[in-house]
């Protein structure tokens, strides 16, 4: 067995990696899968040493032993990582994952949900937990709004749109009211959406994924560039092309991939359309780029290949986490009925 400081070492570098895989459009499922376990299994032989070298065990991994009624971590338990609150959420991700299935640790989940923790709201979601936050202990959030919203519970619609009517016209909580409904089946005009979710600094790439991929052609645009129109937020309107399927971005996005502070944004958008090893190729190649042809109206893309059932569920089984997340806003947007998962889970969202 290794030393306790070199577990500790191994442990750390593994949760850093993951945390850059996980955005990664090289890393496929199955690869941050893989990942996934030899973390747990690293952290599962920490958990029968109490000291490294003499000395107590780090903040997170105290925490991350201890019960799970235990104190909550915060981020300053995790500034050693080099994303210290998307680590805070993997780590919880964790601990859930090794109570779960203990007696309690279900009830532990939907009381610490239900109290208005806006992590355990995404930790519910994260485990498929069906909850109505309508009877939470708390004021309802933003992370409990959009808890909803990917939960499929369209018997709560009716209760949403009344909560939502009976807010101030200028609450912020009206825009995330709003998305919910979207979510659960009640279109509205995709642009508006963007544009209060953008003023309030509250657009997710989740967020955005639904509403481009839920918009028509014409929509789409709308949404590419009122973002365009905005330096701070630029990036968000090239990764709205790559998530728009529409192959007439490409050379735009090719443009962009020249420039040094957008060429990770629009290759990532690149690849959403055209596949990860197409986009490397056709970037590669200036010949193949400049004949590059549009098909007359051709259907919308993903990963390659027009967006039908059989592409989704392929993207669904060997993509990346940003083209499974794509995928599961299309199935969602078809079936409001169908939950939408967040494909950056730990071990990725059910295959």
């Amino acid at each position: 067995m290794l030393p306790a400081e070199n577990l500790l070492e191994q442990a750390h570098l593994l949760i850093n990696q993951r945390l850059q895989l996980v955005q990664s459009r090289y890393t496929g499922v199955a690869q941050l899968r893989a990942h996934d376990y030899q973390l747990l299994d690293c952290l599962k032989l920490l958990s029968a040493i109490s000291t490294t070298a003499g000395k107590p065990l780090t903040g997170w991994l105290q925490w991350l032993q201890a019960p799970v009624s235990a104190i909550a971590l915060n981020t300053n338990d995790t500034a050693c990582f080099m994303q210290p609150q998307q680590a805070l959420l993997l780590l919880s991700q964790i601990k859930w994952h090794q109570h779960f299935a203990t007696p309690g640790g279900r009830a532990l989940l939907q009381q610490q949900a239900l109290s208005g923790s806006d992590i355990g709201w995404q930790l519910a979601s994260y485990a498929g937990l069906t909850l109505n936050p309508f009877r939470a202990d708390a004021a309802l959030t933003c992370a409990a709004l959009w808890y909803l919203a990917c939960s499929a519970q369209n018997n709560l619609l009716a209760e949403l749109v009344t909560m939502r009517n009976a807010l101030a016209a200028d609450d912020p909580l009206v825009v995330h009211c709003t998305l919910a409904e979207y979510a659960l089946g009640q279109r509205t005009q995709e642009d508006i959406l963007v544009s209060q979710l953008s003023v309030q600094q509250e657009l997710t790439a989740p967020a955005l994924m639904l509403l481009v991929a839920g918009a028509s052609d014409a929509m789409q645009a709308k949404i590419i560039n009122q973002l365009a129109g905005n330096q701070a937020t630029l990036k968000q309107a090239i990764a709205a092309m790559g998530y728009s399927g529409q192959l007439k971005f490409v050379p735009l996005l090719a443009e962009l991939a020249q420039q040094d502070e957008l060429s990770n944004i629009a290759t990532d958008a690149m690849a959403m359309l055209l596949g990860v090893i197409e986009s490397d190729s056709l970037l590669s190649d200036r010949a193949a780029l400049a004949q590059f042809q549009l098909q007359p109206h051709s259907a919308r893309q993903l990963a390659g290949a027009s967006i039908n059932d059989l592409q989704l569920s392929a993207v669904w089984r060997t993509g990346n986490v940003q083209q499974r997340q794509l995928a599961a806003c299309y199935r969602s947007l078809a079936t409001p009925a169908t939950k939408l998962p967040a494909t950056d889970m730990l071990l990725g969202a059910g295959l």
